[in-house]
């Protein structure tokens, strides 16, 4: 089932228990990353999206991580010119209304807390 024409309920719910939280903010946060998508012009992958405390745990993701209540890390497809597709994405998304944006070497964190964040690691 869909979120977005883009995105579907399964790739953003735990990948252990199959659970989604469904809060006002994913919608927010699905319609942010579908207009991504279409001005990127190629796939998005989730790498991760809700996570219930247990799998959170077991990937060692922070206590407070945004995971919980609902974040995605996503990426461009693997391939010839992923950093360059990786950049690019990530310029498109700057320019949104997130509330968290952490750049990885490989991914791209995104959530909708209150209060503007910026992280490189």
């Amino acid at each position: 089932m869909n979120i977005t024409p883009h995105f579907t309920f399964d790739e953003c719910k735990c990948p252990c228990c199959d659970r989604i939280k469904i809060i006002p903010g994913l919608f927010k946060h699905m319609e942010l990353l579908e207009e991504a998508r279409d001005e990127f012009g190629l796939s998005i992958i989730i790498n991760s999206g809700y996570r219930c405390p247990a799998h959170n745990e077991e990937v060692e993701g922070a206590k407070k991580s945004w995971h919980l209540i609902f974040a995605t890390d996503l990426r461009p497809e693997w391939g010839e010119g992923f950093k360059q597709r990786l950049n690019a994405l990530y310029k498109i998304i700057y320019n949104q209304d997130w509330g968290g944006i952490g750049r990885y070497s490989n991914f791209i964190h995104l959530d909708l807390r209150p209060d503007k964040a910026r992280w490189v690691e």
